[in-house]
């Protein structure tokens, strides 16, 4: 019995460090600054707000706003840990099929943790890779830096940078 207490009392401070490491300095909303950010040309994204939030059991979840150009709205909703494991990504399209007709998302995203401010990300679709690089918190806290690679089914990639301000802790 004392056993697996201590060895329970172990995990969950485990994973409360592991949790607490992965994500306290992102933690609240950030509204995109498109003046601060480099957008490519025909980039359909007119605004964005993305807040991010902790689970109890150590799962960050990241809900993003997006209105696109042509004045549509739309959403991602991501709930992953720091582990670079894949993990489901929903989005409008994908989640009214899996609403309709049960289909699985066919996108996924994973981060892995680089250190306190910085995560690598990996976004997929249909198992191939088509954004990668890096989210970085600023020292102080009040910027978060997007800096990705978007990569083209024919290997083309384009360089995108998204700045955020956090507008709330």
């Amino acid at each position: 019995m004392k056993t697996s207490i201590a060895s329970l009392a172990c995990s969950l401070t485990l994973l409360t460090a592991t949790a607490g490491a992965q994500v306290p300095r992102v933690l609240g909303v950030w509204e995109l600054d498109p003046a601060a950010s480099s957008i490519p040309q025909g980039f359909p994204l007119a605004s964005e707000t993305r807040s991010y939030d902790l689970r109890n059991d150590g799962y960050l979840v990241n809900l993003v706003i997006r209105k696109l150009a042509n004045g549509r709205p739309d959403f991602i909703q991501i709930v992953a840990k720091s582990d670079g494991k894949d993990y489901p990504q929903y989005q409008s399209g994908p989640l009214a099929e899996f609403q309709v007709n049960g289909t699985q998302t066919p996108l996924t995203y994973s981060e892995t943790l680089i250190d306190d401010n910085s995560v690598s990300i990996i976004a997929k679709a249909g198992g191939r890779v088509n954004n990668k690089g890096v989210k970085n918190i600023s020292a102080d806290g009040k910027t978060m830096t997007i800096k990705v690679v978007a990569i083209a089914p024919n290997g083309q990639e384009t360089p995108i940078t998204l700045v955020f301000k956090r507008v709330s802790p």
